[in-house]
């Protein structure tokens, strides 16, 4: 008897039907909206300031290599590159598990009995010139020890910020704050980083001969900033400023817990590049 092979034959998978246009359209429109979603989540953890690069500048864009990775066989791997920062969101804002790592960034000495002077650190200007919040709540803090009497001086450095052919400055926005409480300001030349205002206070210092200072900046700032501040040869005092923008004393909110989180991981690559070129 013989053996029919094509009973014992594996069936043939059937070909795979090609794409119609419609189908591709809604793959590109998916993967669109796959990668804007990457980038909001990068966005939300604080990744484009790391590379200090626009909240908005990779959203576009990497929708578009969504839309164009969607339509290829490599549609499942974008799928599981855009969860694998989703759930990192949704631990970092659900458990207190950035709670710790962040406070620990926090350097608060207690204040002496006077000081040469008192240093406040820029923190961004608005397109309009004004102070951000967290420009706004250290310079709070800093008149208000300077109205205490610790200090009869108030330093402040200067951000300049461009757009297009306009140039705004933080210099005319600390002056009219501060001219609010009576206070004097002496500002620093243009600065671009915590390195170059630790150089631009200490070229300020210099005239007048002042060593001992109170440096206030943001709190996750604080540590690697009064680090840098003592590698140019000053005596400083660190005091944290007031956070209004994050509630740092409870963090028990997901929104204050990603905003923590972005605020380490900015200040931990901070810390390795200052270390590793010995600003710290």
């Amino acid at each position: 008897m013989t053996r029919n092979s094509t009973i014992y034959e594996e069936p043939s998978a059937p070909a795979s039907e090609p794409l119609t246009r419609g189908d591709t359209g809604m793959r590109a429109i998916q993967g669109f909206m796959l990668g804007s979603g990457l980038w909001m989540c990068l966005k939300m953890l604080g990744v484009p300031n790391v590379f200090h690069v626009g909240d908005m500048i990779g959203l576009i864009p990497l929708g578009v290599a969504g839309a164009a990775i969607a339509c290829t066989k490599f549609r499942r791997s974008m799928i599981a590159a855009f969860a694998i920062p989703f759930l990192a969101l949704i631990v970092i804002a659900y458990t207190p598990v950035i709670v710790a790592p962040a406070r620990a960034l926090i350097r608060s000495d207690a204040l002496p009995p006077s000081a040469d002077a008192v240093v406040v650190l820029s923190a961004g200007i608005t397109p309009d010139g004004f102070l951000q919040q967290q420009g706004l709540d250290r310079l709070l803090t800093g008149m208000r020890i300077v109205r205490e009497g610790i200090a009869p001086r108030l330093i402040v450095t200067r951000e300049q910020r461009h757009l297009g052919a306009r140039a705004v400055t933080s210099a005319g926005d600390q002056s009219s704050l501060a001219s609010l409480a009576g206070i004097d300001v002496i500002s620093t030349p243009v600065v671009k980083s915590t390195r170059d205002e630790a150089l631009a206070v200490a070229q300020v210092a210099s005239i007048g001969g002042w060593k001992s200072i109170v440096l206030v900046t943001s709190p996750f700032h604080t540590s690697r900033a009064c680090a840098v501040f003592e590698r140019v040869g000053f005596h400083v005092t660190c005091v944290p400023s007031e956070s209004r923008d994050i509630a740092i004393r409870s963090l028990d909110v997901p929104e204050d817990r990603i905003g923590a989180f972005a605020m380490w991981i900015y200040e931990m690559a901070g810390r390795m590049q200052y270390s590793h070129k010995g600003w710290m």
